[in-house]
């Protein structure tokens, strides 16, 4: 499975972060930190909506909300406050 998941990564994956911050004009620790958040928490994502609405297991609706919350505003948010750099978003008027 490690082999796979690091094949599919390497092959896949950053080629396709690499076109996504060319096309959005991101740098690559942005681009790398908000979809790498969502990357992982996607997995978790789909197996308990397919808990909730497939095998109609006890996994509730606010687990999804939940954890989903958390690992993507959480987890980016740690990483912003630890870049040790101010973004152009963060500048008292915003970009200019």
């Amino acid at each position: 499975m490690f082999c796979a998941l690091a094949l599919v990564c390497d092959d896949y994956f950053v080629p396709s972060m690499e076109k996504i911050c060319e096309r959005l004009h991101l740098s690559e620790d942005v681009a790398g930190a908000t979809f790498m958040a969502a990357g992982s928490s996607a997995p978790e994502l789909f197996t308990s909506i397919i808990g909730v609405f497939i095998t109609k297991g006890d996994v509730g609706v606010g687990t999804i909300v939940g954890s989903a919350v958390f690992n993507i505003l959480c987890i980016i948010g740690v990483c912003g406050f630890f870049a040790g750099q101010v973004g152009p978003h963060s500048r008292p008027g915003g970009v200019r």
